[in-house]
């Protein structure tokens, strides 16, 4: 019983631990953004956009390909 108690605390840490880091991420990405449109670099802006969409892409056919293969 102890082991699953801490296997279950450590896996909660975790998980915060990652929802944390994921909130900080993305505030420090919107104030690089904030700061770059203010700069007036654009090319930054189009780029980081363009990577977004891209990952999203390969994300999506990831899942396309797996379902087609029925692994999922």
């Amino acid at each position: 019983m102890d082991d699953l108690v801490l296997t279950g605390t450590l896996a909660l840490i975790a998980f915060f631990t990652v929802i944390i880091a994921g909130i900080f991420a993305v505030l420090c990405f919107f104030f690089w953004l904030w700061g770059t449109a203010g700069a007036g670099n654009y090319d930054s802006i189009l780029l980081s956009v363009l990577a977004i969409i891209v990952a999203g892409c390969v994300y999506t056919g990831a899942g396309y390909y797996l379902f087609l293969r029925e692994w999922i």
